[in-house]
């Protein structure tokens, strides 16, 4: 064989060779990677913070009685002829753990203190009560978990047998009512007593 044959023949071999090659990868599927999204501005950054990770999303504040319609219906306020008011004014209630709205999480034993703010109409300046407030057997389960041999409930205390805002609301408020009159009914025999023309 003719050594120029041989190069024509090697030369159009790789020709046909390169061509197949480009004609096969025109034909061949690729992989599209899809543009980087733009980055957020730091205002939508802000505003969806919690909202992109739910684990690290700060909890709602717990509803207060201020939130909701009072429980029970209350006297209204009369002044007497002395100037004196019958009760005070309820601000706002809230429990220090049980949620206002969804109860504790057994409704037959529980044990929690009962935040109360009132108002004295006299003078103007609020104040907050404490009561206990809890059922039979979430003393039991406190004493149990304590190991108390005793437990001391001072007068503040209000039990219920099983969770019911509107009566635990209702033993309060005739509390409130009743501390509130009783000082000034005390007043009024040891004024009455000093008094010569009584």
């Amino acid at each position: 064989m003719d050594p120029v044959k041989i190069i024509i023949f090697v030369a159009a071999f790789l020709l046909l060779l390169l061509l197949g090659r480009k004609l096969s990868g025109a034909g061949e599927s690729q992989i599209q990677i899809p543009p980087l999204p733009e980055p957020p501005s730091p205002q939508t950054l802000s505003s969806n913070l919690y909202e992109i990770v739910d684990e690290e999303k700060e909890p709602a504040p717990a509803v207060i009685g201020a939130d909701i319609p009072f429980p029970v219906a209350v006297p209204p306020i009369t002044r007497s002829p002395d100037g004196r008011y019958s009760r005070p004014e309820f601000l706002n209630y809230h429990f220090e753990t049980i949620d206002l709205v969804t109860g504790p999480t057994d409704p037959s034993c529980f044990y929690d203190h009962l935040w109360v703010q009132t108002r004295d109409l006299d003078h103007g300046f609020p104040w907050t009560n404490k009561f206990t407030v809890a059922t039979p057997a979430g003393l039991e389960r406190v004493m149990k978990e304590e190991a108390l041999a005793a437990l001391y409930l001072d007068s503040e205390t209000i039990i219920v047998p099983k969770w019911n805002l509107e009566a635990i609301m209702g033993a309060m408020v005739q509390q409130v009512i009743k501390a509130y009159r009783e000082p000034n009914d005390a007043e009024e025999p040891a004024q009455s007593h000093v008094n010569p023309e009584s």
